[in-house]
Protein backbone atom coordinates (compact mmCIF):
# COMPACT_ATOMS: atom_id res chain seq x y z
CA UNK A 1 0.00 0.00 0.00
CA UNK A 2 1.36 3.44 -1.38
CA UNK A 3 1.57 5.84 1.35
CA UNK A 4 -0.52 8.56 1.15
CA UNK A 5 0.96 11.66 -0.21
CA UNK A 6 1.19 15.15 1.99
CA UNK A 7 3.86 17.99 2.78
CA UNK A 8 5.48 20.49 0.36
CA UNK A 9 5.61 19.42 -2.95
CA UNK A 10 7.66 21.69 -5.69
CA UNK A 11 6.14 22.25 -8.51
CA UNK A 12 9.24 22.12 -10.73
CA UNK A 13 10.30 25.07 -13.34
CA UNK A 14 12.06 23.81 -16.66
CA UNK A 15 15.71 25.68 -16.47
CA UNK A 16 16.20 27.14 -20.02
CA UNK A 17 19.60 27.71 -21.96
CA UNK A 18 20.72 31.09 -23.95
CA UNK A 19 19.16 28.71 -26.67
CA UNK A 20 15.69 28.66 -25.05
CA UNK A 21 16.03 24.45 -25.19
CA UNK A 22 16.38 22.69 -21.92
CA UNK A 23 19.20 22.98 -19.34
CA UNK A 24 19.43 19.57 -17.80
CA UNK A 25 23.03 20.45 -15.70
CA UNK A 26 20.70 23.66 -14.23
CA UNK A 27 17.52 21.22 -13.78
CA UNK A 28 19.43 18.79 -11.66
CA UNK A 29 20.54 21.56 -9.43
CA UNK A 30 17.15 22.56 -8.99
CA UNK A 31 16.25 19.01 -8.05
CA UNK A 32 19.46 19.35 -5.23
CA UNK A 33 18.06 22.81 -4.33
CA UNK A 34 14.73 21.30 -2.81
CA UNK A 35 15.97 18.07 -1.65
CA UNK A 36 18.01 20.54 0.46
CA UNK A 37 14.64 22.20 1.41
CA UNK A 38 13.35 18.89 2.79
CA UNK A 39 10.97 19.01 0.66
CA UNK A 40 7.83 16.21 0.66
CA UNK A 41 7.87 15.54 -3.27
CA UNK A 42 8.30 16.85 -6.69
CA UNK A 43 5.92 17.98 -9.35
CA UNK A 44 7.11 17.69 -13.13
CA UNK A 45 5.40 18.79 -16.19
CA UNK A 46 3.33 20.84 -14.71
CA UNK A 47 1.90 24.36 -16.20
CA UNK A 48 4.49 26.10 -14.76
CA UNK A 49 7.29 23.83 -16.67
CA UNK A 50 6.14 25.63 -19.73
CA UNK A 51 4.47 22.16 -20.52
CA UNK A 52 3.43 22.85 -23.89
CA UNK A 53 6.42 24.36 -25.03
CA UNK A 54 8.48 22.02 -24.50
CA UNK A 55 9.34 19.26 -27.15
CA UNK A 56 8.76 16.00 -26.47
CA UNK A 57 12.15 15.05 -26.35
CA UNK A 58 12.88 17.96 -23.48
CA UNK A 59 9.62 16.41 -21.46
CA UNK A 60 11.59 13.16 -21.57
CA UNK A 61 14.88 14.26 -20.45
CA UNK A 62 13.04 16.14 -17.41
CA UNK A 63 11.28 12.90 -16.72
CA UNK A 64 14.62 10.79 -17.03
CA UNK A 65 16.51 13.03 -14.86
CA UNK A 66 13.91 13.21 -12.23
CA UNK A 67 13.45 9.50 -11.85
CA UNK A 68 17.19 8.94 -11.95
CA UNK A 69 17.81 11.35 -8.77
CA UNK A 70 14.79 11.19 -6.99
CA UNK A 71 13.01 7.86 -7.20
CA UNK A 72 12.98 6.00 -4.43
CA UNK A 73 14.03 8.88 -2.30
CA UNK A 74 10.61 11.15 -2.61
CA UNK A 75 7.53 10.86 -4.60
CA UNK A 76 6.95 11.90 -8.08
CA UNK A 77 3.89 13.99 -9.16
CA UNK A 78 3.76 13.50 -13.32
CA UNK A 79 1.42 16.45 -14.86
CA UNK A 80 -0.16 13.94 -17.77
CA UNK A 81 -2.83 16.35 -18.83
CA UNK A 82 -3.25 17.04 -22.51
CA UNK A 83 -6.27 18.27 -24.31
CA UNK A 84 -6.40 14.52 -26.01
CA UNK A 85 -8.10 12.10 -23.98
CA UNK A 86 -6.31 8.76 -25.33
CA UNK A 87 -2.72 11.22 -25.29
CA UNK A 88 -3.46 11.35 -21.49
CA UNK A 89 -4.17 8.29 -20.74
CA UNK A 90 -0.73 6.71 -22.91
CA UNK A 91 1.03 9.61 -20.67
CA UNK A 92 -0.33 8.74 -17.23
CA UNK A 93 0.41 4.49 -18.13
CA UNK A 94 4.17 5.34 -18.79
CA UNK A 95 4.19 7.56 -15.52
CA UNK A 96 3.22 4.87 -13.66
CA UNK A 97 5.43 2.13 -15.62
CA UNK A 98 8.77 4.98 -14.48
CA UNK A 99 7.31 4.65 -10.67
CA UNK A 100 5.51 7.94 -10.55
CA UNK A 101 3.71 8.11 -7.06
CA UNK A 102 0.50 9.86 -8.77
CA UNK A 103 -0.51 11.84 -12.00
CA UNK A 104 -1.59 15.49 -12.24
CA UNK A 105 -4.24 15.92 -14.76
CA UNK A 106 -6.69 19.15 -14.97
CA UNK A 107 -9.88 19.04 -17.35
CA UNK A 108 -8.95 19.93 -20.93
CA UNK A 109 -9.80 23.35 -22.34
CA UNK A 110 -11.90 21.77 -24.97
CA UNK A 111 -14.29 21.30 -22.08
CA UNK A 112 -15.38 24.38 -20.86
CA UNK A 113 -18.83 26.19 -22.30
CA UNK A 114 -19.33 29.38 -22.53
CA UNK A 115 -17.83 32.05 -19.65
CA UNK A 116 -16.93 30.23 -16.84
CA UNK A 117 -19.13 27.24 -17.23
CA UNK A 118 -18.02 23.58 -18.13
CA UNK A 119 -19.46 20.22 -19.53
CA UNK A 120 -19.53 18.57 -16.57
CA UNK A 121 -20.45 14.81 -18.08
CA UNK A 122 -17.62 14.81 -20.38
CA UNK A 123 -15.14 15.94 -17.54
CA UNK A 124 -15.88 13.09 -15.33
CA UNK A 125 -15.54 10.75 -18.66
CA UNK A 126 -12.45 12.44 -19.09
CA UNK A 127 -10.52 11.31 -16.16
CA UNK A 128 -13.07 8.04 -16.09
CA UNK A 129 -11.08 7.19 -19.24
CA UNK A 130 -7.90 7.73 -17.23
CA UNK A 131 -9.00 5.98 -14.00
CA UNK A 132 -9.98 2.81 -15.64
CA UNK A 133 -6.32 2.47 -17.12
CA UNK A 134 -4.07 3.38 -14.04
CA UNK A 135 -4.12 1.88 -10.56
CA UNK A 136 -1.99 5.49 -9.29
CA UNK A 137 -3.76 8.00 -7.51
CA UNK A 138 -4.74 11.19 -9.78
CA UNK A 139 -4.23 14.65 -8.40
CA UNK A 140 -7.24 16.30 -10.34
CA UNK A 141 -5.84 20.32 -10.63
CA UNK A 142 -9.05 22.56 -10.44
CA UNK A 143 -7.38 25.39 -12.03
CA UNK A 144 -9.54 27.34 -14.43
CA UNK A 145 -6.88 29.74 -15.29
CA UNK A 146 -5.66 29.97 -19.01
CA UNK A 147 -9.30 29.14 -20.45
CA UNK A 148 -9.63 25.98 -18.63
CA UNK A 149 -13.35 24.76 -17.38
CA UNK A 150 -14.22 25.54 -13.66
CA UNK A 151 -15.31 22.63 -11.64
CA UNK A 152 -18.26 23.20 -9.34
CA UNK A 153 -17.84 21.35 -5.76
CA UNK A 154 -20.39 18.88 -7.27
CA UNK A 155 -18.65 17.68 -10.37
CA UNK A 156 -15.45 17.38 -7.79
CA UNK A 157 -17.58 14.85 -4.77
CA UNK A 158 -18.55 12.59 -8.16
CA UNK A 159 -15.35 12.15 -9.30
CA UNK A 160 -13.84 11.16 -5.69
CA UNK A 161 -16.78 8.90 -5.07
CA UNK A 162 -16.75 7.22 -8.36
CA UNK A 163 -13.67 7.14 -9.41
CA UNK A 164 -11.66 5.05 -6.55
CA UNK A 165 -8.53 6.75 -7.80
CA UNK A 166 -9.04 10.51 -7.75
CA UNK A 167 -7.73 10.56 -4.16
CA UNK A 168 -6.32 14.08 -4.68
CA UNK A 169 -7.02 17.84 -5.26
CA UNK A 170 -4.76 20.80 -6.01
CA UNK A 171 -7.35 23.23 -5.38
CA UNK A 172 -6.33 26.94 -7.43
CA UNK A 173 -10.12 28.19 -7.75
CA UNK A 174 -10.19 31.61 -4.99
CA UNK A 175 -10.80 32.28 -2.80
CA UNK A 176 -9.50 28.77 -1.88
CA UNK A 177 -10.16 28.16 1.81
CA UNK A 178 -14.13 28.71 1.13
CA UNK A 179 -13.88 26.17 -1.78
CA UNK A 180 -12.05 23.90 0.79
CA UNK A 181 -14.86 24.41 3.65
CA UNK A 182 -17.14 23.18 1.17
CA UNK A 183 -15.06 20.39 -0.50
CA UNK A 184 -14.72 19.29 3.21
CA UNK A 185 -18.59 19.13 3.52
CA UNK A 186 -18.88 17.09 0.47
CA UNK A 187 -16.57 14.73 0.58
CA UNK A 188 -15.25 14.51 3.97
CA UNK A 189 -12.07 12.74 4.72
CA UNK A 190 -12.49 10.71 1.49
CA UNK A 191 -11.18 13.72 -0.81
CA UNK A 192 -7.54 14.96 -0.21
CA UNK A 193 -6.47 18.62 -0.74
CA UNK A 194 -3.22 20.41 -1.69
CA UNK A 195 -3.44 23.86 -1.47
CA UNK A 196 -1.43 25.80 -4.46
CA UNK A 197 -2.06 28.83 -6.62
CA UNK A 198 1.20 30.34 -5.42
CA UNK A 199 0.31 29.88 -2.05
CA UNK A 200 -1.30 32.99 -1.63
CA UNK A 201 -3.94 31.56 1.42
CA UNK A 202 -1.34 28.46 1.76
CA UNK A 203 -1.71 28.68 6.08
CA UNK A 204 -5.52 29.57 5.97
CA UNK A 205 -5.81 26.04 3.35
CA UNK A 206 -3.76 24.24 6.00
CA UNK A 207 -6.45 25.83 8.98
CA UNK A 208 -9.18 23.96 6.64
CA UNK A 209 -7.97 20.74 5.99
CA UNK A 210 -5.43 20.73 3.03
CA UNK A 211 -2.76 17.89 3.65
CA UNK A 212 -0.60 20.06 1.93
CA UNK A 213 1.19 22.82 -0.16
CA UNK A 214 1.60 22.36 -4.04
CA UNK A 215 2.90 25.00 -6.04
CA UNK A 216 5.76 26.09 -7.74
CA UNK A 217 7.43 28.22 -5.31
CA UNK A 218 11.14 29.28 -5.29
CA UNK A 219 11.62 29.60 -1.86
CA UNK A 220 10.75 26.04 -0.73
CA UNK A 221 12.25 26.71 2.56
CA UNK A 222 9.69 28.86 3.78
CA UNK A 223 6.47 26.56 3.05
CA UNK A 224 8.10 23.47 4.59
CA UNK A 225 9.41 25.76 7.64
CA UNK A 226 5.61 26.45 7.52
CA UNK A 227 3.94 23.58 7.47
CA UNK A 228 6.27 21.49 9.74
CA UNK A 229 5.19 24.25 12.49
CA UNK A 230 1.61 23.80 11.37
CA UNK A 231 2.04 20.06 11.46
CA UNK A 232 3.79 20.34 15.05
CA UNK A 233 1.07 22.36 16.65
CA UNK A 234 2.80 25.72 16.45
CA UNK A 235 0.35 27.75 14.52
CA UNK A 236 1.50 31.13 15.74
CA UNK A 237 5.12 30.60 14.28
CA UNK A 238 3.72 29.07 11.35
CA UNK A 239 1.18 32.22 10.41
CA UNK A 240 4.31 34.32 11.60
CA UNK A 241 6.43 32.86 8.27
CA UNK A 242 3.46 32.63 5.84
CA UNK A 243 2.70 36.14 6.52
CA UNK A 244 6.63 37.13 6.23
CA UNK A 245 6.67 35.88 3.07
CA UNK A 246 3.48 37.50 1.25
CA UNK A 247 5.52 40.14 -0.04
CA UNK A 248 7.20 37.77 -2.33
CA UNK A 249 4.30 35.40 -3.30
CA UNK A 250 2.11 38.29 -4.16
CA UNK A 251 4.94 39.85 -6.44
CA UNK A 252 5.04 36.02 -8.00
CA UNK A 253 1.39 35.90 -8.78
CA UNK A 254 0.92 39.44 -9.89
CA UNK A 255 4.13 38.95 -12.79
CA UNK A 256 4.12 35.09 -13.12
CA UNK A 257 6.21 32.17 -13.49
CA UNK A 258 9.16 34.85 -14.90
CA UNK A 259 9.24 36.08 -10.88
CA UNK A 260 9.76 32.79 -10.23
CA UNK A 261 12.15 31.74 -12.40
CA UNK A 262 14.16 34.94 -11.71
CA UNK A 263 14.32 34.29 -7.83
CA UNK A 264 15.89 31.13 -8.43
CA UNK A 265 18.67 32.52 -10.67
CA UNK A 266 19.29 35.67 -8.00
CA UNK A 267 19.61 32.50 -5.72
CA UNK A 268 22.34 31.28 -7.67
CA UNK A 269 20.35 27.81 -8.27
CA UNK A 270 19.67 28.38 -11.81
CA UNK A 271 21.91 30.14 -14.19
CA UNK A 272 19.58 32.61 -16.21
CA UNK A 273 15.42 33.08 -15.64
CA UNK A 274 15.15 32.68 -19.44
CA UNK A 275 11.65 31.60 -20.62
CA UNK A 276 10.62 29.84 -23.85
CA UNK A 277 8.47 33.18 -24.72
CA UNK A 278 11.02 36.48 -24.02
CA UNK A 279 8.34 38.89 -24.31
CA UNK A 280 7.41 36.93 -20.90
CA UNK A 281 10.25 37.62 -19.08
CA UNK A 282 10.95 40.08 -16.93
CA UNK A 283 12.16 43.73 -17.29
CA UNK A 284 15.62 45.34 -15.74
CA UNK A 285 13.50 47.64 -13.51
CA UNK A 286 11.51 44.55 -12.37
CA UNK A 287 14.25 42.56 -11.99
CA UNK A 288 15.91 44.93 -9.81
CA UNK A 289 12.61 45.59 -7.22
CA UNK A 290 12.38 41.77 -7.42
CA UNK A 291 15.71 42.04 -5.86
CA UNK A 292 14.27 44.37 -2.84
CA UNK A 293 11.31 42.27 -1.85
CA UNK A 294 13.66 38.84 -1.73
CA UNK A 295 16.01 40.33 0.68
CA UNK A 296 13.17 41.73 2.56
CA UNK A 297 11.65 38.58 2.72
CA UNK A 298 14.83 36.66 3.41
CA UNK A 299 15.74 39.65 6.42
CA UNK A 300 12.40 39.08 7.93
CA UNK A 301 12.32 35.42 7.99
CA UNK A 302 15.59 35.27 9.43
CA UNK A 303 15.72 37.84 12.14
CA UNK A 304 11.74 37.34 13.25
CA UNK A 305 11.28 33.58 12.51
CA UNK A 306 14.80 32.05 12.74
CA UNK A 307 14.42 30.69 9.35
CA UNK A 308 17.75 31.31 7.37
CA UNK A 309 17.43 31.45 3.28
CA UNK A 310 18.27 28.65 1.51
CA UNK A 311 21.26 28.35 -1.38
CA UNK A 312 22.11 31.83 -1.09
CA UNK A 313 24.99 31.98 -3.52
CA UNK A 314 25.46 34.61 -5.83
CA UNK A 315 23.99 34.20 -9.63
CA UNK A 316 26.56 32.56 -11.82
Amino acid sequence: MRPPLSGVFVVAVSPLDERREFDLKDYRRLIEYCVAAKVGGLTVLGESAERDLLSDGEKQEILAATFEMLGGRLPIVVGTGSESTESTVRSSIDAQDSGASAVMIAPPRRLRVGSGSSDSDAIFEYFSSVGDRIEIPIVVQDFPQLDRPRMDVDLIRRLNAEISNAQYLKLEDPPTPLKMERLRSATGDRLKVFSAYYGRDSYWDLVHGAVGVMTSSPTPEYLVAMYDSFAAGDRGKALDIYLGTLPLVYYCSELGLAVRKEVLAQRGVIRASTMKQSEKELTGAQKNELRDVIAWVEDKLTSSCGVPPLGLEKAR
